[in-house]
């Protein structure tokens, strides 16, 4: 090779390196991931005695890898070709089982499976995160002892309590990982939550009631490019949480709408976006993805008062059928569009509530499809998403105003999240 020819490769690739360094550089930061659904890292803060310290180093390192330009463009190739049929991680499993029998209410048979990131694609439909297969028994200790707080605080206020523990997604479709992947310790972590609960917490275990399905009735109750569960899922929830309810307390009872009084549709049309499946660059088409069932009562939803405050705390709206539900032409949906999404606080008042009660609801996004028909039974339910408060304080709360119930609702993934905080304002 020449020296002129070896002259011209030094200098290309010097150019791209430091050219790609010095765009990174100009380029303002970015602040969240899109498809990754993350916040991206920024620059540490440089100092003599910072840079002597070994977690300065990752730190930067971590900051380079975040805010290097056309970051997301090569991380979209880097899917890509992790979806490619290269990397069916299953191909060697799917050749020797593949004349195994297999019942229908098993489920899905799983003739497909990639990682793409840190999650699973099977079968080029379903979406779930990589496994975790570690107990993390300190942070649910701490979760729980914060949990217990809270409950004697509020029943020392004559208010009864109630923890709802939701069926979350990955544990009730462990069936759909493939084998090396599958793992007890969900099941084992949400066993050892409940043992760590104090003994007299009436807790609505709506998971006893989905260990009662066969896994092909459970597909039926998820979405399968997002992380939540299907309107049929979080109906039946609803249903056995009102039933539960009932049972347990002293201050109110009722009967769960049904079935027959809903109007059932189903979405053909336009695009899903499911949480998952946006992380990884819509490796499932979204035009075919999640073609959900969509419930709306044949009675609509009838409010005294109705009023929603955004995640920012700046925005409110006091329209229920701009807020929830499916809206006709409309071509892209989310379960967050469909459902009202994550708000700061909803309030509702229902006069036709055959009670007087006035209930608090902490929830995570799990109960977003269930509260306007929770708020059927009661004469005012007052949602909180704490997780989008930076000073919320559930003592004040409950001292501000008296409530007859609280309910304090996450899935049982959900189990050492920022929705345990009850007190930030200490």
């Amino acid at each position: 090779m020449s020296k002129r020819i070896s002259f011209i490769y030094m200098v290309s690739f010097l150019a791209i390196i430091f050219g790609f360094a010095i765009a990174s550089i100009l380029t303002p930061d970015k602040d969240i991931s899109t498809i990754e659904n993350r916040t991206l890292s920024k620059l540490p803060i440089i100092s003599l005695e910072a840079i002597t310290t070994r977690t300065f180093f990752e730190d930067m390192n971590q900051y380079v890898n975040d805010q290097i330009i056309f970051r997301n463009e090569m991380v979209s190739i880097y899917q890509h070709q992790q979806n490619s049929n290269l990397f069916n991680s299953m191909l060697f499993e799917n050749m020797v089982n593949a004349n195994e029998p297999q019942k229908p209410e098993d489920g899905t048979k799983i003739k497909d499976s990639r990682r793409v990131s840190d999650l699973v694609v099977t079968n080029h439909k379903w979406i779930l995160p990589v496994t975790d297969k570690v107990v993390h028994t300190e942070k649910i200790d701490e979760s729980t002892a914060k949990l217990n707080d809270a409950v004697s605080f509020a029943e020392e206020q004559n208010t009864e309590t109630y923890f709802v523990f939701n069926p979350s997604r990955t544990k009730s479709l462990m069936h759909l990982y493939p084998k090396y992947l599958q793992t007890e310790a969900y099941a084992t972590s949400k066993d050892y939550f409940l043992s760590k609960l104090d003994k007299d917490i009436n807790v609505v275990n709506i998971g006893n009631k989905f260990d009662t399905f066969t896994k092909a009735q459970l597909e039926e109750l998820y979405l399968e490019t997002d992380h939540h569960w299907n309107i049929k899922g979080a109906f039946t929830a609803y249903q056995e949480m009102i039933t539960q309810i009932s049972s347990l307390s002293v201050k109110f009872e009722d009967k769960p709408m049904s079935f027959s009084e809903l109007n059932v549709s189903k979405l053909t049309t336009g695009n899903f976006e499911g949480s998952y499946n946006t992380q990884i660059n819509d490796v499932v088409s979204p035009k075919k993805a999640d073609r959900t069932m969509i419930y709306e009562p044949k009675i609509p939803f009838a409010f005294n008062n109705f009023e929603v405050v955004s995640k920012d705390g700046e925005q409110t709206s006091t329209n229920f059928n701009e807020f929830y539900g499916f809206k006709q032409g409309r071509s892209v949906y989310s379960y967050g569009t469909i459902y009202g999404g994550d708000r700061r606080k909803i309030t509702y008042e229902n006069s036709k509530a055959n009670n007087q009660l006035n209930v608090l609801l902490l929830k995570d996004s799990f109960m977003n499809p269930i509260t306007p028909y929770l708020a059927q039974h009661f004469n005012k339910l007052t949602v909180f998403d704490n997780r989008y408060y930076s000073e919320f304080s559930l003592r004040e709360i409950l001292k501000s105003e008296h409530y007859d119930m609280l309910i304090i609702a996450f899935h049982d993934d959900n189990l050492f999240s920022g929705t345990y905080q009850f007190e930030k304002m200490n």
